[in-house]
Parts: C-alpha cells; structure tokens; sequence
C-alpha cells in the first residue's frame, strides 16, 4: 500500500460514521461494529481527505498550520493514510 504525495482519497461514506469530539474525532465502523478513535493528529488529517484535499494538500496545510517541517509532516500524513486505508476507512481516487 504505497502513498504518494499527488494522490487524493475518499473517505467511505458508506461504511463509516464520523462524530468530532472537539479536536479529536471516532470512527464507527458499522461493518465490524466497532469504534476507532482519532487523536488530533489523526482527526486533522481525516477532515482534510473528506474536504477532498490530497497527500500533497495536506501536508502543506499541515506545514503551514504546525510549527512541523516537511518531511516528517509528510512522513506521519502517510503513515496515517495508509492506516486508515488498512482499516477500509478511505480509499484512493484513481484519476
């Protein structure tokens, strides 16, 4: 499962419901029927993909927003890509 920076995703709608608890956000699952919670960071980066902006987008909001450099914005916007993308939260958009 390899992210790369021009790729955009969706979240699935269909499967998940999405409740934001102040800066924190869960994740139901109404196909396993189970609750995954998201922390800032990872709340940060799920409400950008569901704005509709890409690895790319997010990580410059992000870089812009935090007193973060680039590369390790870039390196935690992957590593919660690809675990939202292994738990069948989001999927990517093939243009």
């Amino acid at each position: 499962m390899k992210v790369k920076a021009e790729s955009v995703y969706r979240v699935q709608e269909e499967r998940i419901l999405f409740t934001e608890l102040g800066d924190e956000g869960v994740i139901y699952d109404m196909g396993k029927n189970d609750y995954f919670s998201l922390n800032e960071t990872y709340c940060s980066i799920f409400l950008k993909i569901r704005k509709g902006l890409g690895m790319a987008g997010i990580v410059q909001e992000l870089v812009e927003e935090y007193a973060v450099d680039q590369a390790t914005c870039e390196k935690e916007v992957r590593d919660v890509i690809q675990e939202l993308m292994k738990r069948g939260f989001i999927h990517e958009v093939v243009a």
